[in-house]
Protein backbone atom coordinates (compact mmCIF):
# COMPACT_ATOMS: atom_id res chain seq x y z
CA UNK A 1 0.00 0.00 0.00
CA UNK A 2 1.19 3.57 -1.12
CA UNK A 3 1.56 6.07 1.56
CA UNK A 4 0.28 9.37 0.87
CA UNK A 5 2.97 11.71 0.05
CA UNK A 6 3.55 14.80 2.14
CA UNK A 7 2.65 18.23 1.43
CA UNK A 8 5.43 20.86 0.68
CA UNK A 9 3.60 24.19 0.38
CA UNK A 10 1.88 24.48 4.05
CA UNK A 11 1.56 26.71 6.36
CA UNK A 12 3.49 25.12 9.89
CA UNK A 13 4.12 26.04 13.27
CA UNK A 14 7.32 24.82 15.03
CA UNK A 15 6.23 21.42 16.23
CA UNK A 16 4.38 20.65 12.65
CA UNK A 17 8.27 21.54 10.99
CA UNK A 18 9.73 19.13 13.24
CA UNK A 19 6.70 16.42 12.78
CA UNK A 20 6.78 16.95 8.84
CA UNK A 21 10.84 16.71 8.92
CA UNK A 22 11.30 13.09 10.58
CA UNK A 23 7.84 11.65 8.50
CA UNK A 24 9.80 12.99 5.56
CA UNK A 25 13.00 11.09 6.57
CA UNK A 26 10.87 7.93 8.18
CA UNK A 27 8.89 7.66 4.79
CA UNK A 28 11.96 8.22 2.70
CA UNK A 29 14.40 6.60 4.77
CA UNK A 30 15.38 3.48 2.83
CA UNK A 31 16.60 5.34 -0.38
CA UNK A 32 17.38 8.67 1.44
CA UNK A 33 20.00 6.33 3.53
CA UNK A 34 21.27 4.10 0.54
CA UNK A 35 21.87 7.10 -1.64
CA UNK A 36 23.82 9.37 0.95
CA UNK A 37 25.93 6.56 1.76
CA UNK A 38 26.80 5.16 -1.90
CA UNK A 39 27.45 8.78 -3.08
CA UNK A 40 28.87 10.29 0.13
CA UNK A 41 30.82 7.05 1.43
CA UNK A 42 34.10 7.06 -0.21
CA UNK A 43 34.97 10.93 1.04
CA UNK A 44 33.19 10.20 4.56
CA UNK A 45 35.54 6.92 4.89
CA UNK A 46 38.45 8.94 3.57
CA UNK A 47 37.95 11.51 5.97
CA UNK A 48 37.75 8.97 8.87
CA UNK A 49 40.99 7.57 7.64
CA UNK A 50 43.33 10.86 8.04
CA UNK A 51 41.17 11.93 10.94
CA UNK A 52 42.04 8.38 12.80
CA UNK A 53 45.98 8.89 11.58
CA UNK A 54 45.40 12.71 12.84
CA UNK A 55 44.51 11.24 16.12
CA UNK A 56 46.50 8.19 16.91
CA UNK A 57 50.08 10.65 15.72
CA UNK A 58 49.04 12.82 18.45
CA UNK A 59 49.40 10.66 21.12
CA UNK A 60 52.82 9.45 19.55
CA UNK A 61 53.88 12.70 19.33
CA UNK A 62 56.63 12.23 21.31
CA UNK A 63 58.36 9.36 20.02
CA UNK A 64 58.29 9.73 16.12
CA UNK A 65 56.65 12.38 14.79
CA UNK A 66 56.68 15.77 13.73
CA UNK A 67 54.25 18.65 13.41
CA UNK A 68 54.16 18.16 9.52
CA UNK A 69 53.22 14.39 9.63
CA UNK A 70 50.17 15.53 12.28
CA UNK A 71 49.17 18.71 10.55
CA UNK A 72 48.61 17.22 7.12
CA UNK A 73 46.71 13.98 7.64
CA UNK A 74 44.26 16.38 9.94
CA UNK A 75 44.19 18.68 6.86
CA UNK A 76 42.94 16.00 4.64
CA UNK A 77 40.67 14.57 6.86
CA UNK A 78 38.90 18.20 7.11
CA UNK A 79 39.11 18.63 3.45
CA UNK A 80 37.28 15.61 2.69
CA UNK A 81 34.90 15.57 5.51
CA UNK A 82 33.76 19.11 3.91
CA UNK A 83 33.24 17.57 0.51
CA UNK A 84 30.77 14.75 2.35
CA UNK A 85 28.67 17.27 3.48
CA UNK A 86 28.67 19.04 -0.10
CA UNK A 87 27.69 15.76 -1.01
CA UNK A 88 25.10 15.11 1.56
CA UNK A 89 23.53 17.97 0.88
CA UNK A 90 23.49 17.79 -3.33
CA UNK A 91 21.99 14.41 -2.61
CA UNK A 92 19.70 15.13 0.09
CA UNK A 93 17.77 18.09 -1.98
CA UNK A 94 17.59 16.24 -4.97
CA UNK A 95 16.24 13.32 -3.46
CA UNK A 96 14.15 15.86 -1.63
CA UNK A 97 13.18 17.18 -5.61
CA UNK A 98 12.41 14.17 -7.05
CA UNK A 99 10.10 13.39 -4.51
CA UNK A 100 7.98 16.41 -4.88
CA UNK A 101 8.23 16.57 -8.72
CA UNK A 102 6.87 12.62 -8.96
CA UNK A 103 3.63 11.93 -8.97
CA UNK A 104 3.63 8.98 -5.63
CA UNK A 105 7.31 9.59 -4.04
CA UNK A 106 8.29 6.48 -5.83
CA UNK A 107 12.05 6.59 -7.83
CA UNK A 108 15.63 4.69 -8.16
CA UNK A 109 18.63 5.76 -6.65
CA UNK A 110 19.94 6.18 -10.24
CA UNK A 111 17.51 9.19 -10.15
CA UNK A 112 18.86 10.56 -7.63
CA UNK A 113 22.58 10.03 -8.50
CA UNK A 114 21.51 11.56 -11.93
CA UNK A 115 19.70 14.67 -10.45
CA UNK A 116 22.47 14.95 -8.07
CA UNK A 117 24.87 15.46 -10.71
CA UNK A 118 23.29 18.02 -12.38
CA UNK A 119 22.88 19.95 -8.79
CA UNK A 120 26.61 19.78 -7.66
CA UNK A 121 27.80 22.39 -9.24
CA UNK A 122 25.27 24.89 -8.53
CA UNK A 123 25.55 23.54 -4.48
CA UNK A 124 29.17 23.28 -4.47
CA UNK A 125 29.45 27.10 -6.12
CA UNK A 126 26.46 28.44 -4.09
CA UNK A 127 28.12 27.14 -0.73
CA UNK A 128 31.28 28.94 -1.67
CA UNK A 129 29.71 32.48 -2.06
CA UNK A 130 27.66 31.30 1.20
CA UNK A 131 30.64 30.74 3.22
CA UNK A 132 32.42 34.04 1.93
CA UNK A 133 29.26 36.30 2.35
CA UNK A 134 29.22 35.14 6.02
CA UNK A 135 32.44 35.23 6.87
CA UNK A 136 32.93 38.89 5.02
CA UNK A 137 29.99 39.50 8.19
CA UNK A 138 31.87 38.00 10.95
CA UNK A 139 35.26 39.47 10.05
CA UNK A 140 33.89 42.99 10.41
CA UNK A 141 30.68 42.92 12.42
CA UNK A 142 29.77 39.65 13.89
CA UNK A 143 25.96 40.27 14.51
CA UNK A 144 25.55 40.64 10.45
CA UNK A 145 27.56 37.76 10.22
CA UNK A 146 24.93 35.95 12.73
CA UNK A 147 22.06 36.97 10.91
CA UNK A 148 23.52 36.73 7.36
CA UNK A 149 24.21 33.29 8.49
CA UNK A 150 20.67 32.10 9.41
CA UNK A 151 18.99 34.26 7.00
CA UNK A 152 20.98 32.60 3.58
CA UNK A 153 20.62 28.82 4.99
CA UNK A 154 17.77 28.85 3.39
CA UNK A 155 19.58 29.92 0.04
CA UNK A 156 20.16 26.16 -1.42
CA UNK A 157 16.45 25.04 -1.75
CA UNK A 158 16.03 28.61 -3.18
CA UNK A 159 18.66 28.30 -5.69
CA UNK A 160 16.95 24.45 -6.74
CA UNK A 161 13.40 25.59 -6.76
CA UNK A 162 13.00 28.71 -8.23
CA UNK A 163 16.23 28.52 -10.40
CA UNK A 164 17.66 32.22 -9.69
CA UNK A 165 21.01 33.33 -9.94
CA UNK A 166 23.17 33.42 -6.49
CA UNK A 167 22.78 37.26 -5.71
CA UNK A 168 19.03 36.89 -6.85
CA UNK A 169 18.89 34.30 -4.25
CA UNK A 170 20.89 36.44 -1.37
CA UNK A 171 18.09 38.74 -2.33
CA UNK A 172 15.17 36.32 -1.95
CA UNK A 173 16.48 34.64 1.34
CA UNK A 174 16.22 37.95 2.50
CA UNK A 175 13.01 38.98 1.68
CA UNK A 176 11.43 35.40 2.45
CA UNK A 177 13.23 35.42 6.02
CA UNK A 178 11.84 39.08 6.99
CA UNK A 179 10.00 39.28 10.08
CA UNK A 180 10.46 35.30 10.59
CA UNK A 181 14.33 35.60 11.82
CA UNK A 182 14.20 34.18 15.39
CA UNK A 183 11.61 31.75 14.31
CA UNK A 184 14.42 30.68 11.62
CA UNK A 185 17.12 30.87 14.51
CA UNK A 186 15.32 28.44 16.96
CA UNK A 187 14.31 25.72 14.55
CA UNK A 188 18.20 25.85 13.27
CA UNK A 189 18.95 25.75 16.34
CA UNK A 190 17.01 22.62 18.36
CA UNK A 191 17.38 20.85 14.87
CA UNK A 192 21.13 21.19 15.36
CA UNK A 193 20.83 19.86 18.84
CA UNK A 194 18.48 16.78 18.00
CA UNK A 195 21.50 16.19 15.36
CA UNK A 196 24.32 16.77 17.67
CA UNK A 197 23.22 14.38 20.23
CA UNK A 198 22.17 11.81 17.60
CA UNK A 199 26.04 13.01 16.48
CA UNK A 200 27.43 11.97 19.82
CA UNK A 201 26.35 8.56 19.53
CA UNK A 202 28.85 8.13 16.90
CA UNK A 203 31.55 9.40 18.99
CA UNK A 204 31.42 7.27 21.92
CA UNK A 205 33.73 4.80 20.42
CA UNK A 206 36.33 7.41 19.56
CA UNK A 207 36.53 8.82 22.93
CA UNK A 208 36.36 5.65 24.45
CA UNK A 209 39.79 5.03 22.33
CA UNK A 210 41.12 8.31 23.11
CA UNK A 211 40.77 7.93 27.06
CA UNK A 212 42.45 4.38 26.94
CA UNK A 213 45.38 5.56 24.59
CA UNK A 214 45.74 8.61 27.65
CA UNK A 215 45.82 6.76 30.63
CA UNK A 216 47.86 3.25 29.32
CA UNK A 217 50.06 5.21 27.10
CA UNK A 218 51.24 3.79 23.38
CA UNK A 219 54.56 2.03 22.70
CA UNK A 220 56.61 0.36 20.02
CA UNK A 221 54.46 -2.50 20.18
CA UNK A 222 51.10 -1.67 20.41
CA UNK A 223 51.33 1.73 18.20
CA UNK A 224 50.56 -0.42 15.22
CA UNK A 225 47.26 -1.41 16.70
CA UNK A 226 46.23 1.61 18.23
CA UNK A 227 46.73 3.05 14.99
CA UNK A 228 44.16 0.76 13.33
CA UNK A 229 41.71 1.42 16.06
CA UNK A 230 41.74 4.67 15.82
CA UNK A 231 41.10 4.83 12.04
CA UNK A 232 38.19 2.17 12.98
CA UNK A 233 36.74 4.84 15.47
CA UNK A 234 37.39 7.53 13.67
CA UNK A 235 34.79 6.67 10.30
CA UNK A 236 32.15 5.43 12.19
CA UNK A 237 31.98 8.79 13.86
CA UNK A 238 32.81 10.80 10.39
CA UNK A 239 29.45 8.51 9.50
CA UNK A 240 28.15 11.26 11.41
CA UNK A 241 28.21 13.31 8.86
CA UNK A 242 24.87 11.89 7.22
CA UNK A 243 22.90 13.13 10.35
CA UNK A 244 23.61 16.49 8.30
CA UNK A 245 20.20 15.48 6.49
CA UNK A 246 18.05 16.07 9.08
CA UNK A 247 18.95 20.30 8.96
CA UNK A 248 18.88 20.02 5.47
CA UNK A 249 15.16 18.82 5.33
CA UNK A 250 13.83 20.81 8.12
CA UNK A 251 15.41 23.59 6.26
CA UNK A 252 13.38 22.87 3.10
CA UNK A 253 10.44 22.18 4.50
CA UNK A 254 10.88 25.70 6.30
CA UNK A 255 11.57 27.30 3.30
CA UNK A 256 7.82 26.02 1.70
CA UNK A 257 6.67 27.09 4.95
CA UNK A 258 7.48 31.13 4.96
CA UNK A 259 7.01 30.73 1.32
CA UNK A 260 3.12 29.77 1.53
CA UNK A 261 2.91 32.26 5.13
CA UNK A 262 3.71 35.39 2.62
CA UNK A 263 2.74 34.45 -0.63
CA UNK A 264 0.11 31.58 -0.45
CA UNK A 265 1.63 29.25 -3.90
CA UNK A 266 -0.31 26.44 -2.53
CA UNK A 267 -3.65 27.70 -1.45
CA UNK A 268 -4.00 29.79 -4.98
CA UNK A 269 -2.99 26.22 -6.77
CA UNK A 270 -5.59 24.73 -4.84
CA UNK A 271 -8.41 27.59 -5.51
CA UNK A 272 -7.21 26.99 -9.09
CA UNK A 273 -8.06 23.67 -9.09
CA UNK A 274 -11.39 24.19 -7.56
CA UNK A 275 -12.53 26.94 -10.70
Amino acid sequence: MNQAKIEFRKVRDFGALLNVTFDYIRKNFKLLFKSNLFIASPFILLAGVFMGIYQSSMFSFAYDQDFESIGIPFLLAMVFMIISYVIITVVTYSHLMLYKQSETGAFELDDVWQMAKKNFFLIFLTGIGYSFIVGFGFIFLIIPGIYLSIALALIFIVRLEEELGFFDAVSRCIKIIKDNWWFTFVLILVVGMIQGFLMYALYIPNYIMMFVAAFTGIDSETSGINRILYILTSIISSLGAMLYTISTIAIAFHYYNLVERKEAPGLLAQIDEIK
